[in-house]
């Protein structure tokens, strides 16, 4: 039986112990999220959400601990990925250290985490494959990388944003994604070539797409290190969708076509009658229902000109898999990922902007575009499951589980609407059913895709 793919991302901003040497970047929070996005996207991705863990803001202590569990939990199948963004330093016999919350410049072996912890951790882990992937800095708000000979080794794949004593760009605007981070999170998702066509894409397919983008901007140049038997796949690449051609009548196909499992139809219906939704804020949706029988699913083209809401309902009667929605962003092909098989209704933020396409597998699923991000005030309540509407963040968010809805936990992420990153995350339990959440200093956030009913307040 094949292993788990599970991932590890750590992000670091800033650095309140030694700002003077450390000064805040711009990217690292967005990276992480950017980059997990890809790597659970509904159709590329090879990992499952829950076994990607994301680390914003940590201390080194925090960070060590998380390496410890990631890499001891793994099995000898398992494929681990993890991924850092933030400053580097060198100490001075040139050996790395990745710097969290708490390192200070003139002290990294004790308040950073050093290259060669991860070369424990990664010895020690029963895992096979483990890929590293370093985007990270030692110059103020540029990023260099060590060479990656400090983590590599057997059956280990190494890629660094940079070469040796090379300088890269940090993200250009606040909670932007570095370049290095920005291209890795394209070519995971479509743009890396599967060039042996075997339905994936490698390590060694992904590096160069990167490593071709990254010369091609003529900034920096990242360098790569491969200890190990062959490659190992990190990204899916299904079969193209040939486009529909708008008829009057839309003939059915010879054969099912790659998507969900039988039992989960994927008919394309085009939609065409013309609806204004909220001109303040600049959202356009165009719906035209076609279909023989009237039983075919939805396709949706819909245009928004600020982050807005998607609500999925479930009209469904008996025995079924829920509604599932594959939501495309038209200009770029990528796809915006969203949870499969929704029950009852459940509302998504949408932090994107553009124009977007949208199919689900059957028409009693009911698609509404919704104007805007909407607007809670605390204390709120939330019976229905999915995200929260925005609110006015206080600097800690109290949020208390009423009903965990069968479920043994809740995971509970707190986002920034802006850009759809997850600011914090914590797990609630029966024992202990409150959890805070640090708003880093946001106007506004939400409370992301609840699978259970909350209180949500601010904390004392």
């Amino acid at each position: 039986m094949g292993g788990r793919y599970r991932a590890l991302l750590i992000g670091n901003s800033t650095y309140p112990a030694d700002e003077h040497n450390l000064q805040t970047l711009k990217g690292p929070i967005k990276d992480i999220a950017a980059l997990n996005r890809a790597l659970v996207d509904r159709r590329t991705g090879m990992f499952a959400d829950v076994d990607v863990t994301l680390l914003p803001e940590a201390t080194s202590g925090r960070a060590i601990r998380a390496l410890g569990r990631f890499f001891g939990a793994a099995e000898r199948d398992d494929v681990l990925l993890f991924f850092f963004s933030g400053h580097g330093k060198l100490d001075q016999n040139g050996r790395l250290h990745l710097c969290m919350q708490d390192t200070e410049a003139a002290d990294l072996l004790a308040t950073a985490v050093s290259s060669a912890r991860i070369n424990e951790f990664a010895d020690a882990s029963r895992a096979r494959n483990v890929v590293i992937v370093l985007d990270c800095c030692h110059a103020g708000a540029f990023r260099g990388g060590d060479v990656p000979d400090t983590v590599a080794g057997p059956g280990r794949y190494v890629l660094t944003s940079c070469r040796g004593a090379q300088l890269a760009n940090d993200a250009t605007v606040d909670n932007g994604t570095s370049v290095f981070t920005q291209h890795l999170v394209d070519g995971l998702l479509t743009a890396a070539p599967d060039h042996d066509a075997d339905g994936y894409v490698g390590f060694s397919d992904l590096y160069t797409y990167v490593d071709r983008r990254m010369r091609e901007s003529g900034k920096q140049i990242p360098q790569r290190r491969v200890d190990g038997d062959g490659d190992v796949r990190l990204a899916r690449r299904p079969e193209a969708v040939v486009p529909a051609v708008v008829t009057d009548r839309i003939p059915a196909p010879a054969s099912r076509p790659p998507g969900p499992a039988p039992g989960r139809r994927r008919t394309l219906l085009i939609v065409g009658a013309a609806l204004l939704l909220g001109a303040t804020a600049g959202l356009i949706a165009v719906l035209r229902s076609h279909g023989d029988d009237g039983t075919g699913p939805e396709r949706v083209d819909h245009s928004a000109a600020a982050p807005w809401r998607l609500r999925v309902e479930d009209h469904q009667v008996g025995s079924d898999s829920g509604c599932s929605v594959t939501l495309v962003d038209a200009r770029s092909g990528s796809e915006i990922p969203l949870p499969d098989g929704v029950f009852g209704a459940r509302t998504f933020q949408i932090s994107h902007t553009g124009s977007f396409r949208w199919e689900v597998n059957d028409p009693r699923c009911r698609i509404v575009p919704l104007d805007g991000s909407g607007a809670a005030t605390l204390p709120f309540t939330m019976s229905h499951t999915g995200d929260s509407d925005v609110f006015a963040a206080p600097a800690r968010v109290s949020v208390q589980v009423r009903d965990f809805n069968g479920n043994p936990k809740c995971r509970i992420t707190l986002h920034d609407p802006s850009e759809g990153s997850e600011l914090d995350f914590a797990t609630a339990e029966p024992t202990a059913d409150t959890v805070v959440l640090d708003a880093r200093g946001r106007a506004k956030v939400y409370v992301g895709d609840i699978a259970c009913g909350l209180v949500v307040s601010a904390a004392q």
